[in-house]
């Protein structure tokens, strides 16, 4: 493959895509909430999220992984990829301590054991080894999600308002990084049946219980990603994993009433 890179696909690999994806969400379901998320909380957000990605494919290319240009890259140059991530989170703890409140450090501390819990189970042991095939994906949504509700439950907001969204982002997170691994793991065959039920699933329960605009961004996202899966032959590897992660900013399309 030619190793030269198109502008676009530069968030990508530098893990600046994920870090988007979870300030706009955390924005967007707080907002909904009627809660204000102080800056200090975004920004702790995404340099925790962004260090915590650096983290994850530096010891994935360390472990041989090369298959896509986020890989080669981290494996190209890991040093730069490890001090990158050491900068981002120092630098999340100390805004975290210097600025955030009490209730956020609290709730973010039960987050980041969780995260090391995930970092433990896949990189010490292997993921195969403690996280079967669909339960690494799962895990990744729920810790995820659970990262971007911080200022939720440290508001104290009734979780009638705000947890079937938080779910329901969860299993979208999930779809999101089932699909990359289908794709990347080369079991690219059939349109499989968990894909239908999963989506299913996201529509039924926003619509039980979560927000109208938060429902409408879930759906949104949840065909947007079976739709891109089901042409995904008419896309590039590249393009798909750029999308793929694209398309989960739909919280910007409604907060412009798009």
């Amino acid at each position: 493959m030619n190793d030269s890179r198109p502008w676009w696909l530069w968030p990508n690999v530098l893990s600046l895509d994920a870090p988007a994806v979870a300030v706009t969400w955390q924005v967007f379901l707080a907002s909904v909430a009627g809660i204000a998320v102080p800056l200090a909380a975004s920004v702790v957000l995404a340099l925790v999220v962004w260090g915590a990605y650096l983290i994850d494919r530096g010891l994935d290319a360390h472990r041989g992984a090369d298959g896509s240009d986020r890989h080669r890259a981290a494996g190209r140059n890991p040093i730069a990829w490890m001090l990158g991530a050491v900068a981002a989170l120092i630098s999340a703890f100390v805004v975290a301590f210097t600025v955030l409140p009490r209730a956020h450090l609290t709730v973010g501390f039960v987050v980041l054991g969780a995260t090391i819990g995930y970092f433990a189970a896949v990189h010490l042991s292997g993921a195969k080894k403690i996280l079967g095939r669909g339960l690494k994906e799962a895990s990744v949504g729920v810790v995820f999600a659970a990262g971007v509700a911080i200022p939720l439950i440290a508001d104290a907001e009734p979780y009638v308002n705000w947890l079937p969204g938080v779910v329901a982002f969860a299993g979208l997170c999930w779809l999101n990084c089932a699909l990359i691994s289908r794709w990347e793991d080369g079991a690219d065959r059939g349109h499989p049946l968990w894909l239908a039920v999963l989506v299913g699933g996201l529509a039924a329960g926003v619509a039980l219980g979560a927000p109208m605009p938060v429902a409408v961004a879930i759906i949104a996202s949840t065909v947007a990603l079976a739709v891109l899966h089901l042409l995904r032959a008419r896309f590039s590897d590249r393009a798909k994993r750029v999308l793929v992660d694209a398309v989960l900013l739909t919280p910007i399309l409604v907060a412009v009433g798009l």
